[in-house]
């Protein structure tokens, strides 16, 4: 790492934080933090560190140093304008997004710029894009380990969506071989295979482009909900509203985050319905895509009727992991620690069981061989020292 690169204590910049409040909160740091509870899920700690990553509802006196990879609700739950319990790293838009929305302390809010190193509490910790939503990221961890000059690399990829450009990003090839990759595996499954995000967006503007022409002459005739999360999906909203010479209607909250990210142009966005036929509405709001897509017409017809349409075409677009076989067999690492599943948070539930089977033939099983038996080597040198000690001293 450069002599130049950043270097904070989560710490002082924790104790920073604390002295701002008032009334200031119980908790102090007066004493060494409490030892890591046994409830913490291993898919949310970075090893020999304290390092907790988006599990802010298991927050408390055994960590000061907490990391969102992103800002979905999933993943930032636990976090209020009541957050006192450390800092937390993440992207700039990230930050600027939990700063306004969640009203979290900007002191206790740590931004990190991508592609820069930064050593965090001895460690030196990577930001990379993760081709998600903005500001999402897949974090990189070097750990210092037993032996000098020795590092454990760690890959936390958040929420992502793999593409072969990802090999290309700055630092990543150092993490070939690495310790573990903690792995969004939400849709690790064959039976998931996503479009592309431009096959996407030509279907979308292909079918407004097709059945839109019944709203010619000021008709309302046909409505158009397209389903996004909270913060993501930007990109499609963008072109769709250049291709089609259409604004797009989003509702308030909506709005704030475009306005927060840089996006709220008016001549793309608004929030005056008779503005456009074309409507963002919630993830959820159209149907359940989790485990499998299950579409709520009923909800469909009720939106349609509410905003005096005869017709309504729902359009969404599943973002969702591709090639997860190309990213295990580029980075090779010796283990793979799944972060998203119904029963993640047991280290031997059935779903971490199935990921590790899955990727057996993908890991670096000599690397494993090899810690294996160095663990013998080391503990037969030290018995033997052990040995040469008591003999010296009798």
């Amino acid at each position: 790492m450069s002599h130049k690169a950043l270097t904070v204590d989560s710490t002082t910049l924790y104790l920073t934080a604390l002295a701002t409040l008032s009334p200031p909160p119980p908790q102090s740091l007066s004493s060494p933090l409490s030892p890591l509870p046994t409830s913490l899920p291993s898919s949310k700690l970075i090893p020999k560190t304290r390092f907790v990553i988006d599990s802010f509802r298991f927050a408390g006196d055994h960590s000061v140093s907490y990391f969102l990879s992103h800002f979905h609700s999933d993943h930032y739950t636990g976090l209020n304008p009541n957050w006192s319990k450390g800092v937390i790293y993440c992207a700039h838009p990230t930050a600027r997004l939990i700063e306004q929305i969640l009203k979290i302390l900007p002191l206790s809010i740590v931004p990190l710029s991508l592609n820069n190193a930064v050593l965090i509490d001895g460690c030196e910790v990577t930001l990379i894009d993760a081709n998600h939503c903005p500001g999402a990221v897949q974090l990189l961890f070097k750990v210092p380990g037993e032996e000098n000059g020795k590092f454990e690399k760690y890959v936390h990829t958040g929420d992502f969506r793999y593409c072969e450009s990802m090999k290309l990003e700055p630092g990543l090839s150092e993490f070939i071989f690495a310790d573990a990759v903690f792995l969004d595996t939400m849709y690790c499954n064959p039976k998931f295979m996503f479009p592309s995000q431009e096959e996407s967006i030509d279907y979308i503007v292909g079918v407004i482009e097709r059945i839109g022409v019944e709203n010619e002459g000021n008709l309302k005739s046909v409505l158009f909900l397209v389903a996004t999360c909270v913060i993501g999906k930007e990109r499609i909203l963008l072109e769709v509203s250049c291709r089609c010479k259409r604004k797009i209607h989003v509702d308030g909250r909506k709005m704030s985050i475009l306005n927060i990210l840089g996006f709220g142009d008016e001549a793309v966005f608004t929030e005056v319905e008779s503005e456009s036929d074309v409507h963002v509405v919630g993830w959820n709001v159209l149907g359940e895509t989790w485990p499998y897509f299950r579409p709520n017409f009923v909800k469909m017809k009720e939106i349609m009727n509410e905003r005096g349409y005869s017709k309504v075409v729902g359009l969404f677009r599943l973002g969702g992991l591709m090639k997860l076989s190309s990213t295990m067999k580029f980075l090779k690492p010796k283990r793979v620690i799944p972060t998203v599943g119904l029963d993640v948070e047991k280290l031997d539930s059935k779903h971490v069981n199935a990921m590790k089977k899955h990727f057996s033939g993908l890991v670096d099983e000599m690397a494993l061989k090899q810690e294996f038996l160095m663990g013998f080597h080391h503990r037969g040198q030290d018995f033997m020292r052990s040995v040469e000690t008591n003999a010296v001293m009798s």
